[in-house]
C-alpha cells in the first residue's frame, strides 16, 4: 500500500516536471518556429494521471474489475508510454543543449 502511494508521488513529480517543460517548450517553440510538439507533454501527463488512478484503484478496491485491470499490467504500460512520450518530446525540444557542447 505505501509503495503504491510513494510511486504515485513519484509520478506526480514527473507530471509537474512535464508541465513546467511544456510551458518552457511552448515559448521555445514559438521562438525557434518549431511545431507544437509541447502538446505531447500534456498527453504524457494524462497517461501518467490515468496510471496513478488505476494503480490506486487497484490497491484501495477489492472488486474484480479493478483488480483485473491492474493485474494485466495496464498501469505500468501507461506509465511506460507516458514517460517515453515525455522523454522523446524533451529530446526534441532540448536536445540542442547537448549538441551545442561538443
Amino acid at each position: 500500500m505505501i509503495d503504491t502511494i510513494l510511486w504515485a508521488a513519484v509520478l506526480a513529480s514527473f507530471m509537474f516536471t512535464f508541465y513546467v517543460l511544456a510551458q518552457f517548450s511552448e515559448k521555445l517553440g514559438e521562438a525557434l518556429q518549431l511545431r507544437s510538439y509541447y502538446v505531447l507533454y500534456y498527453v504524457a501527463i494524462l497517461l501518467l494521471f490515468v496510471s496513478i488512478q488505476l494503480d490506486l484503484l487497484g490497491v484501495a478496491s477489492g472488486n474484480i474489475a479493478s483488480v483485473s485491470a491492474c493485474t494485466s499490467g495496464l498501469p505500468e504500460k501507461l506509465t511506460a508510454i507516458g514517460m517515453t512520450i515525455g522523454t522523446v518530446t524533451t529530446i526534441k525540444y532540448w536536445g540542442w543543449l547537448f549538441r551545442a557542447q561538443k
